[in-house]
């Protein structure tokens, strides 16, 4: 039985339904565990889930957050008890999962990575999934925040080294801020009397060389991307796999009438260049609206090339166009296996995408605090496309890389990248609602 603790939203789901339905398919029973508002999610997917009630996490982001939070605390235990009763419930909820479901594998999400100590006295194999690339630190790479390629020469190594430090850095700030939020009973002191308890040395086994989030030392991790998107260094990491199926969610709800007819007038067609531009949830605010409107501009001084815009149910002051269709939500997949060049904020799940259909992309990081940042030099070094900072662009760089990223040159270099081996792609079966594998089509 496999069991999957994940971090509660879509985007940490999808990644992992490849390989639940390997399993399915085997005769494994696979379970999830959910919130409310995911449940159907997992459910359309043929999978069981299970509700689970995640700890709650504190993050302290100016003086206000930490002296009210310091002020509670000093003047009641409440706070306290209320934390430690969280804390309780979600161990409480681990051994009902347990004794109900007696998992022979658990996969638990690397933001989660210390509900492996839950886990760890009663079931035999663990593994540490990462729906992000590896987060730990590696010689030879640097932060997934950053926006440093590596060079292999020493300059850019001890960059690197300094990259590394100041995250590190200030990932203990952080977690000397939240200490004496809580006069020294922050989530730590938690996990490490829990440790003690049952026999593990909290400190011993938790790895805080990691850019987001603790990891645990000596577990299995599996990243859920092809290795061929990662810089060569990642090979120095022991203990670590990649999943590299390609699973696609069901587009049938944005295959809509109007997509069907500018399909069948402008795609299939293909009498000039088309464009694809997305960024997901993060397609909202000044500067999306600006750097849409800009493109927008520079599109229509391009001779016989289409803009498609996806743009969500965001409302956004934008530019018409003749050439530009605007849509809520687009059927991805099949957008990029007609498109060009591909413009994303460089979510993985979209560069995973593109990287199938092997587009060029034009990387522009809204979220540089996770790993939009690193999945836009990966993208770079593989020679895959270009990136642009959405703080500091001007129209003049974004026509100069979108009239290089849709020149014949960069096209060839996508087609030539190499397909990792035993590739699948994860696919809908139309006629059962669920997913079936296909092998990969050909460019």
């Amino acid at each position: 039985m496999k069991l999957f603790l994940l971090q509660p939203f879509p985007s940490h789901y999808y990644p992992v339904f490849g390989l639940a339905r390997t399993f399915s398919d085997q005769g494994e029973q696979v379970v999830f565990t959910t919130t409310p508002s995911l449940e159907q999610t997992v459910r359309k997917e043929g999978f069981d889930c299970t509700n689970f009630q995640y700890m709650s996490e504190y993050v302290i982001t100016n003086f206000k957050t930490f002296l009210g939070i310091l002020l509670k605390n000093l003047a009641s235990k409440e706070s306290y008890l209320q934390r430690q009763n969280e804390f309780g419930s979600a161990f409480s909820q681990t051994l009902g999962l347990i004794t109900e479901y007696r998992p022979s594998h658990v996969y638990i999400d690397q933001s989660l990575a210390e509900y492996y100590f839950f886990f760890r006295p009663y079931v035999p194999h663990i593994t540490i999934v990462h729906t992000k690339f590896y987060s730990g630190k590696v010689k030879g790479i640097p932060p997934m925040t950053s926006l440093h390629m590596p060079k292999g020469n020493r300059f850019s190594q001890i960059k690197i080294e300094y990259l590394w430090l100041k995250v590190l850095l200030q990932q203990r700030k952080r977690e000397f801020i939240q200490k004496m939020a809580f006069l020294g009973r922050d989530e730590v002191y938690f996990w490490k009397k829990h440790c003690k308890k049952y026999g593990m040395n909290w400190r011993k086994q938790v790895d805080f060389r990691h850019c987001l989030n603790r990891g645990v030392k000596n577990a299995q991790n599996m990243v859920f991307a092809p290795k061929e998107l990662e810089f060569p260094a990642i090979d120095r990491v022991k203990n670590l796999q990649f999943h590299e199926e390609v699973y696609f969610k069901d587009e049938r709800a944005y295959t809509t009438t109007a997509y069907n007819d500018l399909k069948k007038r402008c795609l299939r067609a293909k009498q000039g260049k088309v464009i694809y531009m997305a960024f997901g949830t993060l397609a909202q605010g000044r500067k999306v609206v600006d750097f849409f409107n800009i493109v927008i501009s520079v599109v229509e001084n391009l001779t016989n090339t289409l803009l498609i815009i996806s743009k969500g149910n965001n409302t956004m002051k934008l530019k018409t166009s003749k050439k530009t269709v605007l849509l809520d939500y687009a059927p991805q997949q099949d957008i990029l296996s007609h498109a060009d060049m591909f413009i994303t904020h460089g979510g993985l799940g979209s560069v995973k995408d593109a990287f199938y259909h092997k587009v060029p992309m034009l990387v522009v990081p809204m979220n540089k605090g996770i790993d939009q940042n690193g999945n836009a030099m990966r993208v770079k070094s593989k020679g895959l496309g270009d990136y642009i900072d959405i703080d500091h662009y001007s129209t003049t760089e974004i026509l100069q890389k979108i009239n290089a990223l849709i020149s014949p040159k960069i096209r060839s270099k996508a087609n030539q990248v190499h397909e990792p081996k035993n590739q699948k792609k994860m696919v809908p079966d139309l006629r059962k609602g669920n997913a079936q594998t296909a092998p990969k089509a050909s460019p």
